[in-house]
C-alpha cells in the first residue's frame, strides 16, 4: 500500500469559490440523478454498497476504522462531514491500495479547505477495481456442456466502482457541529453499468477537554443504484456512533488517541457483523494512536 497523507496549505479565496462551486453542481447532480430510476425490478441490495465501507485514510484504516468522531479533516467527508466545522487550512490526502497479486486496487483523493465564514467543504473520489475476471461461452453455444463441448474463456473484464463526494459542515452557536454529504455513485461490469445517488448526515461536539463524540447516518433516503438491465437496488440506511478521547504526555513529547466506534446497519448481515440482532447488526471498531514529536505515528486497531 502506498499513503500520502495530508498536506496543510493556507486557504485562498478564489480557491474556496471553485470549491463552493464543485459542490454546489455535484450536489445538482445527485438531485437530477433521481430521474435515471427506472421501471423495473426493485431489490435490497445487501451489498451494493460495500465498497463505500471500505474506509479511506492511513490514520483511520490504521485504527480499525474508528474515525466517526474525530476523523483527518481531510477524510471528514467520508467518515462524518460534520468534523470539516473548524477547518483552519486546506488538506489534500491521497492513498492507493493493491491487493491481492494487484488483482484489486483501491484509490482515494480528498481535497478540504474552508468555503466561506463558518462553513468548510470538502471533495471526495473513491475508486476500486477488480481486474482479470474471465467471462466464458460454450465451444458450441448452441449445444449442451459435455466432454466434447467444454467451457472456454471468451474474454475478461472488469468491476469497477467509482463515488464521488461532495461535503459541508459548520459549527452551530450551542457549540454541535453539523454536516453533510452528497454521494454520486457508478459501478461497471463487463457490458452493463450502474448509476446512483445519496446523502449521508454528521453531527459531533466536544463534550470534554479531551473527549469528542460524533455520529453519522449514512444513506439517510436510502441510496440507489439503477442498472442499464433495468435492475434497481436500494443501500440501506446506517448509523456510526463513535467518541475519541485524546491526551499529551509532556514528558516524551507525544500525543495518545483513543477511538471506538458502533456501526450499526439497519439488516440482518449474519456473520458478516460481530453482533446480529436480526433487524439491527453491529460491527464494533476500536483503534489507538501514538504520535510522536507530531511526526511519527504508531497506529493500531480492530474491526470486529
Amino acid at each position: 500500500m502506498l499513503y500520502l497523507h495530508e498536506l496543510g496549505l493556507r486557504p485562498e479565496g478564489r480557491y474556496a469559490k471553485s470549491l463552493r462551486g464543485f459542490i454546489v453542481l455535484l450536489t445538482l447532480g445527485c438531485l437530477l440523478g433521481g430521474s435515471i430510476v427506472q421501471a423495473g425490478e426493485f431489490v435490497v441490495g445487501r451489498y451494493a454498497g460495500e465498497f463505500m465501507s471500505l474506509g479511506a485514510g492511513a490514520r483511520a484504516l490504521a485504527m480499525g476504522g474508528a474515525a466517526v468522531a474525530d476523523p483527518v479533516s481531510a477524510t471528514a467527508g467520508y467518515y462524518n462531514p460534520s468534523r470539516l466545522a473548524g477547518l483552519e487550512k486546506r488538506q489534500i490526502e491521497f492513498m492507493h491500495a493493491a491487493l491481492f497479486d494487484n488483482l484489486y486496487t483501491y484509490d482515494q483523493l480528498a481535497y478540504a479547505q474552508t468555503v466561506s465564514d463558518g462553513y468548510s467543504g470538502a471533495l471526495t473520489m473513491l475508486y476500486s477495481r477488480v481486474g482479470n475476471i474471465p467471462l466464458t461461452k460454450l465451444s458450441n453455444p448452441n449445444g449442451g456442456i459435455s466432454d466434447e463441448n467444454r467451457v472456454l474463456v471468451d474474454r475478461k473484464t472488469s468491476d469497477n466502482e467509482l463515488a464521488m463526494l461532495a461535503s459541508v459542515g459548520r459549527k452551530t452557536r450551542n457549540g454541535w457541529r453539523v454536516g453533510a454529504t452528497a454521494k454520486l455513485l457508478h459501478k461497471s461490469v463487463a457490458d452493463e453499468s450502474a448509476y446512483g445517488l445519496g446523502f449521508d448526515l454528521g453531527v459531533g461536539r466536544t463534550v470534554a477537554r479531551h473527549l469528542e463524540v460524533g455520529m453519522s447516518a449514512r444513506n439517510v433516503t436510502t441510496s440507489i443504484l439503477a442498472w442499464s438491465t433495468g435492475r434497481t437496488e436500494s443501500i440501506l440506511p446506517s448509523l456510526v456512533a463513535g467518541a475519541a478521547y485524546q491526551f499529551d504526555l509532556r514528558a516524551v513529547n507525544a500525543h495518545v488517541a483513543i477511538a471506538a466506534d458502533l456501526d450499526g446497519h439497519f439488516e440482518s448481515r449474519g456473520s458478516a457483523d460481530l453482533i446480529d440482532a436480526g433487524v439491527l447488526s453491529i460491527d464494533p471498531r476500536v483503534g489507538i494512536e501514538y504520535l510522536i514529536s507530531n511526526t511519527v505515528a504508531l497506529r493500531g486497531g480492530m474491526n470486529g
